[in-house]
């Protein structure tokens, strides 16, 4: 928001310097970014005194004067009639920028080169005669060489103000200008517009009707006729200029002059095209369609609110008016519009469109439903002085159902409890009075009072604290240190759960990541589950922020395929990743969806990093099987076993995946090779080895107390057999079966090899066991391990139909 200070003091007369001014704006809350001096370009521009006039050569409507500013001498070129010789003027030197923004340059006018410019009044911005160059009056202080601006005191700042979005009623100089009486305690002075000269003519009533007042929530009108189209005056164009609005004609500058002035937008349309005339606030109708002033062809949704007339739509509703109705050259009567658009309807519509104008900036944040008609009063008012027009018939305010102010109680007990202050009721009091709250009850237990309809953000009684907070001055309050005590909730055994996988896993070498927990439909279809995977069960999201995140996630995989396809797009070619997070599985219309924790991780690329001393080896399934391992046993979950057959995950690699499973059959998870066909999709270079586990099976399987096993006092025999077996037949069967036997002395059986070639026989193979056995009271004999170990091995030939390997 651009505030002009000149504009701003007509409001609120205030002494502070601008710097102050900015301060304390900006530490009350309304955060001044930048303060620009309004007459910077002016800054070259000094006092001269014409020495010489001589007519042009080759012109003879123009003059080259030669002018001195007490050191040098300058040849201008002019064209000025009222130029004479020893009158003091203002002399723009090249780099002056004009009130129209052009930069005045040395330029060459019909072959004499002119050294700078010779100003008028409106050319400089500091007035409205541009019927002649401007002539100074000798003065203390006005001579030759002295700057134009020091002589003239020009003093005007322009204040580029961050609005929050909570505080609409300072979108405009009237908001701002409230905000400075409150902060230093300055009346405020408002021009009230009088009731305009009505020349009262029936033929002029125009129906107007709000079809949807629950969108529109009034609607006030009023005619004008005898308007004479033409520029703005040249005071009204520098303000909007120094707002940031482009001056278009009288009318319209009018609207938006009133626009930044009060903060309530108006629309003026030519009555003359107006079919009717009639003015409906309605939906608009399937197919319409709507050229705005912007020159652009828009589709409009029944959803959407319309001004229209008899015949069609000419005006979207808060956001933009129609080129065909629009104000123009040939305009002689007009009808001004000022209403209260419901802010979501005006959000909605801007958004669908995507245009977001002055308009509806202010409108989806919300204007005063109070201020529509004061705005419409001073419109008419500066149309009628400013393009000799004149209003007819009566203003139509059409207000179905007239806004209710809050009504507020606040206790200055709280206030000071809340703030660590000390304020007396009568401080407090007076503080509401300055943000405009009108109090019919004061004393020490509460006050109470009436809310501006400005404030739309006071709504409740710690509104007004923080209102207390900002006038009094937030360096003010004096800071406390906390007495209470902190206390903190135990976790949970979930939460206690995710830190120690969190912790194995980071141990392990791997790296955490937290992506969103949206996704794209396509992320999942790459996949290739079946129709009936509860993974294809996707919630879409209703207001996403793009396609790309438009369902909530049912795999965190797409996730850290997209990490791995960001990393190695960055030359990040090895990589050990993992998540924890949730997964949402949609549910029957209406019931909220399933949610699930997951883990998920994956290496890819190199084993070691870069060494001469390491080998140069790519990471394999072995190295991802070593980091769930790992993760098992510190998790104390034992019993677990790996089942190659795995149909249900269709995006490993075939033959390269396992589920993981626990006793009683229960499902951890599943790892494996991702499918190179799902890589292309993301652009990865693979190969990619991932593991996906479920916490809530994890939870269930993981030791709830840890268990302390001393160390062995005796030491441990090992028995080493390698047993050629059918080479369908898995490593996994026969350590299940091994463990099955429940040997006492038995500690650890491990596989040290498996080996297929000669001598053994083709479709077998050998496998290679470790066994270990211990005793924990004494140390174990030859004799008491044979005793155990050679049956087991009978038992494993027997039962396997397999043999030993010489």
């Amino acid at each position: 928001m651009l505030i002009l200070t000149s504009w701003l003091k007509e409001f609120v007369h205030f002494t502070v310097p601008v710097e102050t001014l900015a301060e304390d704006l900006t530490m009350k809350g309304l955060e001044v970014e930048e303060v620009e001096y309004f007459y910077k370009g002016l800054t070259p521009v000094t006092i001269c005194a014409v020495k010489k006039i001589v007519t042009h050569s080759h012109a003879s409507h123009l003059k080259v004067c030669t002018v001195t500013t007490g050191e040098q001498e300058f040849d201008v070129v002019c064209g000025a009639a009222n130029v004479e010789k020893g009158m003091l003027t203002a002399l723009a030197r090249p780099g002056t920028v004009l009130s129209d923004g052009t930069t005045v340059k040395s330029s060459n006018v019909y072959g004499i080169l002119s050294d700078g410019m010779l100003c008028s009044e409106a050319e400089l911005g500091i007035g409205e005669d541009k019927t002649g160059i401007l002539k100074l009056k000798p003065a203390s202080g006005c001579e030759p060489g002295k700057s134009l601006i020091d002589f003239m005191g020009l003093s005007d700042w322009i204040l580029d103000i961050a609005v929050t979005p909570n505080r609409p009623d300072c979108l405009s100089v009237l908001g701002v200008a409230r905000e400075v009486s409150a902060i230093y305690g300055i009346p405020l002075t408002i021009p009230q517009s009088t009731d305009p000269q009505i020349n009262r003519s029936p033929n002029q009533q125009i129906p107007i009707s709000i079809k949807l007042p629950e969108l529109c929530g009034r609607y006030t009108a009023a005619v004008m006729e005898g308007v004479q189209i033409g520029p703005s005056p040249h005071w009204m164009a520098m303000r909007l200029q120094a707002s940031g609005i482009r001056p278009i004609n009288n009318v319209v500058d009018v609207t938006n002059y009133v626009l930044i002035e009060r903060g309530q937008p108006l629309h003026a349309f030519d009555l003359d095209s107006l079919a009717g005339p009639v003015i409906e606030v309605r939906a608009a109708r399937p197919g319409e369609k709507i050229k705005t002033i912007d020159g652009k062809h828009r589709e409009i949704r029944p959803d959407m609110l319309v001004i229209a007339d008899a015949e069609r739509p000419v005006a979207v509703a808060g956001v933009m008016g129609g080129a065909e109705t629009e104000v123009n050259d040939d305009t002689r009567r007009i009808l001004l519009e000022s209403a209260w658009f419901i802010p979501m309807q005006v959000r909605r519509t801007s958004k669908v469109l995507r245009t977001i104008t002055e308009s509806s900036y202010r409108f989806e944040r919300g204007v005063d439903p109070e201020g529509v008609l004061s705005a419409l009063y001073r419109t008419v008012e500066l149309v009628s002085r400013i393009t000799g027009g004149r209003m007819v018939g009566e203003i139509k305010d059409i207000y179905p159902k007239p806004y209710k102010p809050g009504y507020l109680a606040l206790r200055p007990e709280r206030v000071n409890r809340l703030l660590g202050t000390g304020l007396e009721t009568g401080q407090i009091a007076q503080f509401l009075k300055r943000i405009g709250i009108e109090l019919d009850h004061i004393d020490d237990q509460k006050i109470k009072g009436t809310v501006p309809t400005y404030r739309l953000d006071l709504k409740e009684e710690v509104d007004l604290v923080e209102e207390i907070a900002r006038l009094y001055g937030f360096p003010d309050i004096p800071t406390h240190v906390p007495r209470a005590g902190i206390a903190t909730r135990a976790p949970y055994p979930s939460q206690e759960l995710v830190e120690r996988i969190r912790s194995i896993l980071t141990s392990q070498g791997m790296t955490e990541v937290i992506s969103y927990s949206f996704m794209s439909p396509a992320e999942i279809k790459v996949l290739g589950l079946d129709k009936n995977d509860p993974r294809m069960r996707m919630l879409n999201v209703q207001n996403p922020l793009n396609d790309d995140q438009s369902v909530m996630r049912t795999s965190i995989i797409p996730s850290l395929m997209e990490t791995v396809a960001r990393n190695q797009s960055r030359r990040n070619m090895d990589l050990g990743l993992f998540e924890i997070g949730t997964v949402f599985y949609a549910r029957e219309a209406g019931e909220l969806p399933f949610e699930e924790q997951e883990i998920v991780g994956l290496y890819t690329g190199a084993r070691y990093p870069e060494s001469w001393s390491w080998p140069s080896e790519q990471v394999d399934l072995f190295d991802l099987k070593g980091v769930l391992q790992g993760l098992f046993q510190a998790l104390g979950i034992s019993g677990w076993k790996t089942l190659l057959k795995n149909a249900d995950v269709p995006f490993y690699l075939q033959g390269t995946s396992a589920s993981i499973v626990c006793k009683e059959n229960q499902v951890l998870g599943s790892f494996g090779q991702i499918d190179p066909d799902v890589l292309e999709f993301w652009d990865i270079d693979g190969p990619v080895f991932i593991f996906e586990l479920s916490f809530t099976a994890l939870e269930t399987a993981a030791s709830k107390q840890l268990k302390f096993t001393p160390l062995a006092k005796y030491p441990a025999v090992e028995r080493d057999i390698a047993v050629i077996v059918p080479d369908r037949l898995s490593a996994q069967d026969l350590l299940e079966y091994i463990s099955s036997q429940g040997l006492d002395l038995l500690e650890e059986v491990r596989i040290f090899d498996v080996y297929r070639g000669k001598p053994v026989p083709e479709g077998s193979k050998s496998i290679g066991m470790r066994f270990t056995y211990r005793a924990f009271d004494h140390t174990l004999s030859d004799r008491e391990v044979s005793e155990v170990h050679d049956p087991v091995v009978s038992s494993i030939l027997q039962s396997f139909k397999a043999s030993l390997r010489n």
